[in-house]
This record gives structure tokens, sequence and C-alpha cells, in this order.
């Protein structure tokens, strides 16, 4: 696919003055923002699922550490 991006003249010069793939950093940005996106994704879905849930009796390093003793 060819994706293409029209920037100021000012910055074209700029990125000129220093041998970088921009390709690469511009994939990489992509690939970031895209990591980000699908995280907060996540974390809505995780938020929607723990709605209908009633609170733990006890924080869950307790009942981790009860159950650990436990054995």
């Amino acid at each position: 696919m060819v994706l293409s991006v029209r920037i100021p003249k000012e910055l074209k010069e700029r990125m000129d003055r220093y041998k970088v793939d921009w390709k690469k950093v511009i994939i990489e940005a992509i690939e970031e923002k895209l990591r980000q996106l699908e995280a907060e994704e996540a974390l809505k879905e995780l938020e929607r699922l723990n709605e209908g849930l009633p609170p733990a009796s006890a924080p869950s390093w307790r009942l981790i550490r009860e159950d650990r003793d436990s054995n």
C-alpha cells in the first residue's frame, strides 16, 4: 500500500539535513500509535466487563497471600 502525505516545505528541508530512513520512522510511529489505541480499547473492554462484578472482599494481594499461605 502507498500512503502519500503532504508536509510543510520547512519540515522537508529540516528532514533533508539528516540521513534518516524516514519511511522506517513513519512506520514505527504508526505501529506505536496503533499499540496505544489497541491498549486503550482493551482497557475500555475490561472496564465494561468489570462493571457488573461486585467489589472484592479484600485487596487482591491479600487474597493471593492467604491462598499461598494456606498451602
